[in-house]
């Protein structure tokens, strides 16, 4: 069974997935971000430029966002136009914008501005492809625009009439805010993360949903009673609880920040990054075994392969994956091997090609990127070594100074605390995130103050309690 545990903390929201108490899944939303995909603007044209086919739009950003045009005759400056963020602001360049309004709900994705019905590429199975599109031929009436998404295998005729009719009232909703005013107006906000996984991925499977916020909890809430009522009853608050710790999450996700990771059998990994891709390296280790040596190779790889695939789904490495297997000589025993790697990664929803093995049993994999690494938000390079080394982050300084003032506000009665930090964290803090640590104070109704120690590490803190 599944257990979904979802932390909200001031600087980030984490939503962890166990299968039998065992982490499978973790996605992080920094809070420092503002997330602005897919949200719905009313915008106003400020700049046209025909030469390229697009135009400047004020959005209410600091920036002008973006919007490539196919017609640019066709929109003039001053003019109001209903519009959704494509891609966020990086660096200098604003946003970039879509006209084409998509309303994703549980089965489907509602596209208004067009008339073709299509089914995801992910759903394979010729004989479900048929009854979802023969569902669609009897409730799709008006002629809309969908795209059924691979959530709505095995569902009912009625299950996806209700989401049609649901999406079509969103739409509705947005007009009428569209033309109520004047200027640039956020319409419509996409759903953080973790309610979105909920929305797309709760059923009979998932045991429990553990939330430590009470807005979370509410809003997660109205989720689940618009999908069944009767899964309202998995749902359970521990308020402003440091879950992570409480159901042994944090122990798990220390391990996935090693670079040694050890197998059953005795045999380990070591998993290395640079910028252009990961390397992971097969050792026997330990495993001695009482078999014939090209069996114990070939059992510790088959081994590996698998820890592989699911360390990289867990990690959530993308790109180019390099993969040293201990040699083998048997052309069998290759075959099988590249075979049993294929079919672990097929487990994963994310893309993944395995491009064979070489005569040195180097084996290159290429799995789609989609978003930054669990380690871009838990580590650093090591500055204060000459080493390959990492240390934590001040994503993990500040997540745990938080989960420290839980504790102190759960298990003791002290109202004020002062925090000892080596001087670059204290440097680092002071200077962009104290309007975090405000929050964090006021969240807990405990005064927060910060002084230097430099005998301690980087990413280490000291509490001093103040009478």
């Amino acid at each position: 069974m599944k257990t979904i545990i979802i932390e909200s903390l001031i600087s980030s929201q984490k939503t962890a997935i166990l299968e039998d108490n065992k982490l499978s899944e973790l996605f992080i939303e920094d809070n420092k971000k503002n997330k602005i995909v897919s949200n719905i603007y009313r915008g106003i044209v400020k700049k046209v430029l025909p030469g390229i086919e697009a135009c400047f739009v004020d959005v209410g950003f600091e920036k002008l966002a973006y919007l490539q045009l196919k017609e640019v005759n066709s929109i003039k400056s001053g003019q109001e136009i209903l519009v959704q963020i494509n891609k966020e602001e990086i660096g200098t360049k604003g946003a970039k914008l879509n006209l084409e309004i998509s309303l994703p709900g549980r089965y489907l994705v509602y596209i208004p501005s067009n008339d073709r019905v299509t089914i995801s590429n992910k759903i394979s199975n010729k004989k479900e492809r048929f009854r979802l599109k023969k569902i669609a031929e009897n409730i799709n009436k008006e002629g809309l625009g969908f795209i059924i998404r691979t959530e709505a295998v095995g569902c009912s005729e009625e299950e996806l009439e209700t989401d049609i009719k649901d999406l079509q009232e969103k739409y509705e909703e947005i007009l009428k805010e569209y033309k109520l005013g004047m200027g640039p107006k956020l319409l419509y906000k996409s759903l953080d993360f973790a309610t979105k996984y909920i929305k797309d991925n709760v059923n009979e499977d998932v045991d429990k949903i553990i939330v430590n916020n009470k807005e979370k909890y509410e809003e997660i809430k109205d989720t689940l009673k618009e999908i069944k009522k009767e899964y309202v009853e998995k749902l359970k608050l521990e308020d402003n609880k440091d879950i992570f710790d409480l159901y042994k999450v944090d122990s798990q996700i220390e391990k996935l920040l090693n670079k040694k990771v050890w197998l059953k059998s005795g045999g380990y990994l070591i998993i290395e990054k640079t910028e252009a891709l990961t390397v992971i390296d097969v050792n026997t280790g330990k495993f001695t075994g009482s078999i014939k040596l090209e069996e114990t190779v070939y059992k510790t790889n088959i081994e590996a392969a698998k820890e592989i695939a699911k360390q990289l789904k867990l990690r959530d490495i993308g790109g180019i994956i390099i993969i040293d297997f201990i040699d083998m000589n048997k052309e069998s025993y290759k075959k099988e091997l590249v075979k049993k790697l294929e079919e672990e990664l097929e487990k994963d929803k994310r893309k993944s090609e395995v491009l064979g093995m070489t005569r040195l049993g180097l084996v290159e994999v290429a799995r789609r990127r989609e978003k930054d690494s669990l380690d871009k938000y838990y580590l650093n390079e090591c500055f204060e070594c000459e080493s390959s080394g990492y240390t934590k982050s001040i994503n993990y300084v500040i997540d745990n100074i938080e989960k420290e003032v839980i504790r102190i506000k759960e298990h003791t009665s002290y109202n004020s605390i002062t925090i000892s930090l080596n001087m670059k964290m204290y440097n680092e803090i002071n200077e962009k995130f104290m309007d975090i640590i405000k929050k964090i104070s006021e969240k807990y109704g405990i005064t927060i103050g910060l002084k230097v120690n430099n005998e301690i590490n980087y990413e280490k803190i000291n509490i001093i309690y103040n009478i």
